[in-house]
């Protein structure tokens, strides 16, 4: 242990140097009498170790560096520290939970004191395509989309490892290089699969490292590149699937996926804030971000009739669908809302959920032990996410409209089916995900550069 710290101490005295601190001074020649202050004021290395051990076992002292030099905080006699570099989250716009994980993840850092960017790359370099693309992804449920994107999923799956990867890893890259010329991060993480930042690697002039969060409970072959450092994965399913891909087991790791800050069950019922009846069984319908939720209208015209029941309606950002929806329902039981931003309170009156299959939604209702009912899954990753809730028992499917009102209803009224999904969803659930992956990205970008200051010596 004392040698780990030993090597931790020189590490961030090594840090103070490269930053500039008024502080201490450290060159290759140095003995520990050479630690000293620029005024000449002498200051014991035994002192500073001792004060570092402390530390040490109490909070992290390499967090807290990181958490002046980020802040600007004030050091001694008014004396601030310079900022490190920043971390950059590449994320796209393709789904809400690429891009709510670039959020949640980057809220956690920004916690530990970094400076953190999130860029859509693919919409900034392709503005025009990626307009097209989102058209597309709306399109999914449609009789005329849905082929499409199965064509486009699936067929792309096979092709991966035919050539498609290698036109995949140019996508972006222009753009990505101006951003790494305007903000010098020290790694990048992404939260889709863009394989630029990972291909740039290949050359000596941008050794960046790269980590990839896997937002999904199934992994297509294009979140994979042989230079990617890391893989934060939902499940041990994904895990599998990424070493049948060839990926070295020591870079995947089970982490969950990340759940928005704050996003926590409450006591509290806000009934009166939704217009919602403390009387009634509360069934939320959802179809995420974009509101994507096929086939409602008969739902909620069988839900109106039922007096015990009230249906929330959350539209998402899918103006065309709550405007829809205000016209032509009129029951009083049925109510509509457009985006949500805290739809953990709404959760906490939900006794059953009814959604679409985005990772992030399940995920979110797992963690608040909700019933799911899910919709009938577009093609593509969403299958494949409600694929596997279901072979965990953590959620229910329909095909009819009967089998929908029978599942309804044993989510709603039969206890032994409620606690059995309740328990199955939870379990899927990893409680401290985004801390994790956040802790684990900064112990190993931390160890990298401990490695690369002993070769750099020994060079």
């Amino acid at each position: 242990m004392l040698s780990d710290l030993n090597i931790r101490f020189h590490f961030l005295l090594r840090r103070c140097q490269e930053n500039h601190l008024l502080g201490f001074v450290f060159t290759e020649r140095s003995t520990p009498c050479e630690y000293n202050f620029y005024k000449k004021e002498c200051l014991s290395l035994n002192c500073i170790y001792n004060l570092f051990v402390i530390l040490h076992y109490s909070v992290s002292l390499f967090y807290t560096i990181n958490q002046f030099f980020c802040l600007n905080l004030p050091l001694i006699g008014g004396i601030q520290l310079k900022h490190e570099k920043p971390i950059l989250i590449l994320t796209a716009h393709f789904g809400e939970g690429h891009v709510q994980t670039a959020i949640t993840l980057a809220e956690t850092f920004k916690r530990q004191g970094h400076l953190v960017y999130i860029c859509d790359l693919y919409g900034e370099a392709y503005p025009a395509i990626h307009s097209l693309a989102q058209s597309l992804l709306k399109k999914g449920h449609s009789k005329l989309g849905t082929p499409f994107y199965k064509a486009f999923y699936y067929g792309t799956d096979k092709l991966s490892s035919k050539g498609l990867s290698y036109f995949y890893q140019h996508l972006g890259k222009k753009r990505l290089l101006k951003l790494v010329e305007t903000y010098s991060p020290s790694f990048i993480i992404t939260t889709f699969p863009l394989h630029a930042a990972p291909y740039l690697r290949l050359r000596s002039s941008f050794n960046i490292p790269t980590y990839t969060v896997i937002t999904d409970y199934c992994a297509h072959p294009l979140w994979i590149h042989p230079m990617i450092e890391k893989y934060y994965v939902a499940s041990d399913h994904v895990k599998r699937t990424l070493l049948s891909f060839g990926v070295e087991k020591s870079k995947i790791v089970v982490s969950g996926l990340p759940v928005r800050t704050g996003f926590r069950y409450t006591k509290e019922k806000h009934y009166a804030s939704f217009g919602l009846s403390k009387t009634r069984k509360t069934v939320t319908l959802m179809g995420g971000g974009l509101g994507l939720i096929p086939n409602v209208e008969p739902i909620l015209a069988t839900l109106s009739k039922d007096p015990r029941i009230q249906a929330a309606v959350v539209c998402g950002r899918n103006e065309q669908l709550y405007s829809y929806l205000k016209k032509t329902i009129k029951s009083p039981n049925v109510h509509i809302f457009g985006y949500v931003s805290r739809i953990e309170k709404l959760y906490s009156l939900t006794d059953c959920l009814v959604t679409k299959s985005g990772a992030l939604s399940l995920t979110e209702a797992a963690s608040f032990k909700l019933p799911t009912i899910i919709f009938k899954p577009a093609p593509g990753q969403e299958n494949e996410n409600a694929n596997y809730f279901l072979r965990q028992g953590a959620a229910l499917s329909y095909v009819t409209q009967d089998d929908f009102l029978q599942n309804l209803y044993r989510c709603l009224y039969d206890k032994n089916t409620r606690d059995s999904l309740s328990g199955k969803v939870y379990s899927v659930y990893k409680e401290h995900a985004c801390t994790s992956i956040v802790q684990d990205i900064l112990r190993h970008d931390y160890k990298s550069s401990i490695d690369k200051l002993q070769r750099g010596r020994e060079g």
